[in-house]
């Protein structure tokens, strides 16, 4: 595993003596390899209310040595969603993500699910927008060229380019609301008990429809009281405790 340590930054970040203490702590106890001494302390910084990607990376880095891979691949996950484009939290996850028990295949065509979400969060909502704004405004200032030239040469230029960045706001900004649908409609968690059973009512006295196991992804599609609807690529669903899953 990759160890990536918090930057200079984030102390600044984290601005208090007691939360330095915490991060030199936690690394003493990471190079030491104490990892549970790790994990306690950089959860109390988390409890705290701090956030980084560097912090929930370091925190999955401990778990992933601790052997919980439930905790690690989500405290990747809350990495990647901060900073979807960082190699090392990719990797890392990747590596989790691969000593993971359960392996559930898709409805949906495996390469066009790939496709979609690696489009979506190749860049943050805030790039897409950006994204939309230039393209936008420097095609609005070409075609204002295109009106106002009188060199044939120049009109035709503009024009073309204009029509190619108003292709590119159209297609940045289906992309960018693309992502911030994914972003607020879908929820997503991490199983982070060993075993869990999925039941067919938010009740323990319900019947099991099937178990789930540390790691595994899961959609959240509904909530009661201490229970959870979730749902499965392949489209199976059920309750299971709020205790049980990690939210994205």
């Amino acid at each position: 595993m990759r160890k990536y340590f918090i930057l200079y930054f984030l102390f600044i970040q984290l601005g208090s003596a007691l939360a330095n203490d915490l991060l030199k702590t936690a690394e003493k106890a990471y190079d030491s390899k104490k990892y549970k001494e790790a994990i306690e302390s950089y959860e109390k910084l988390v409890k705290d209310g701090y956030k980084s990607y560097q912090l929930y990376f370091n925190l999955g880095n401990a778990y992933y040595r601790n052997n919980d891979i439930g905790k690690a691949i989500y405290y990747y996950e809350l990495s990647r969603k901060i900073e979807p484009n960082d190699e090392d939290v990719r990797i890392n996850l990747t590596k989790a993500s691969a000593k993971t028990i359960d392996k559930i295949d898709a409805k949906e065509n495996f390469f066009i699910s790939a496709v979609k979400t690696n489009v979506l969060s190749t860049f943050t909502t805030r790039t897409w927008a950006w994204f939309s704004i230039i393209s936008i405004g420097l095609a609005s200032l070409l075609f204002f060229v295109f009106i106002n030239s009188s060199t044939l040469v120049i009109k035709r230029v503009s024009f073309l380019i204009s029509c190619v960045l108003f292709i590119s706001f159209l297609f940045s900004y289906f992309l960018g609301y693309s992502a911030v649908q994914s972003k607020y409609e879908n929820k997503f968690g991490i199983i982070l008990s060993r075993e869990v059973k999925i039941m067919n009512e938010p009740t323990v006295s319900g019947t099991s429809k099937f178990s789930l196991h540390e790691g595994t992804k899961i959609r959240v599609v509904g909530n009661n009281a201490d229970w959870v609807l979730i749902k499965l690529d392949n489209g199976n669903e059920g309750w299971l405790k709020l205790a049980d899953v990690g939210i994205i």
